[in-house]
């Protein structure tokens, strides 16, 4: 199972993510901002200078995930905000085929196994 955290910067994601993993003893907690971080190292950013606007950075995630997910037999929990609706479309697109997926945003379930 994939459970993506989406919600305010700040807001308690990560905080929510390693309760959630110190609970289910199969799960491990991935975080795309640390390919975020590496992209902003390697590339020029763009003029928002925002690494969600750059492809690069919507497509490793995606493969991270389809790699974490072939590799490894835990859920994979997701603490990340994605406020653009096309890029949370395009990264949960890629995602949702991979596996069970539930979003998380605020304080409810928004999309319960898709």
């Amino acid at each position: 199972m994939i459970i993506w955290i989406n919600g305010p910067f700040g807001a308690g994601k990560t905080t929510l993510a390693k309760r959630l993993r110190d609970r289910r003893s199969k799960s491990l907690i991935f975080d795309p901002e640390e390919i975020g971080f590496v992209v902003k190292e390697t590339v020029p950013m763009p003029a928002s200078g925002d690494y969600q606007d750059l492809p690069l950075w919507r497509g490793l995630t995606i493969a991270a995930v389809r790699e974490i997910r072939r590799n490894y037999s835990q859920d994979i929990i997701i603490p990340m905000t994605l406020v653009h609706p096309d890029y949370l479309t395009e990264i949960l697109d890629g995602v949702r085929r991979m596996a069970l997926l539930q979003i998380v945003g605020g304080d409810k379930l928004i999309i319960p196994f898709c």
